[in-house]
């Protein structure tokens, strides 16, 4: 399968991520195949919107470990008042499927990326809060296709903006859990 220009899947670094690791232990051919139809659909979206995407998803995990961070009374984590912020504030985006920037800038979604933004929520929301037990192992393919298809330039530039624009929602410690977590995915894969 094509995945973009000179772009090189290490697979095998993929089944040693955590969250990953025991559906490629179950059925490593078949969890492939799971993210390569959801890389078919992905790989249709046009660059500028890529760009966009690759944003929005980086807010997501950075609240996303935020959020867990408070949850396990982690020493690092934020305050009750702050964690809602980033959450209200993320949250916000992917309903009004718009991000806002502190520098006053926006990106507003297409109709079609909002419904793909709408889709992705409820595969979520069907995962980790309505707990379909096979909405999981789908999530974590879907996921995974969406770092695929962003690329390592795109990953990288949207962590530089969400650091310059959102340092001070987060804060640098959970700015760099983020970038953390988002890094193993582009160990996988180079181009």
């Amino acid at each position: 399968m094509h995945y973009g220009e000179y772009m090189v899947i290490n697979w095998q670094k993929f089944a040693q991520i955590g969250e990953l690791a025991t559906y490629f232990a179950d059925d490593s051919a078949g969890f492939q195949a799971q993210i390569e139809k959801h890389l078919e659909g992905l790989q249709k979206i046009e660059p500028i919107e890529l760009d966009h995407l690759a944003i929005l998803r980086v807010l997501e995990v950075t609240n996303g470990c935020t959020q867990w961070g408070f949850r396990r009374q982690d020493p690092e984590a934020l305050s009750i008042e702050q964690t809602r912020e980033c959450m209200r504030q993320v949250i916000g985006f992917i309903r009004a499927r718009k991000i806002d920037f502190p520098n006053g800038t926006s990106i507003i979604f297409s109709d079609a990326i909002e419904e793909l933004i709408t889709e992705g929520t409820k595969l979520y929301q069907d995962a980790f809060k309505n707990n379909i037990p096979e909405a999981e192992q789908e999530y974590y393919a879907y996921s995974t296709a969406q770092f695929i298809v962003y690329g390592c330039q795109r990953l990288e530039n949207a962590l530089q903006l969400i650091k310059q624009e959102f340092e001070p929602l987060f804060g640098s410690y959970y700015i760099g859990r983020g970038e953390r977590y988002i890094r193993r995915y582009m160990e996988a894969m180079s181009n």
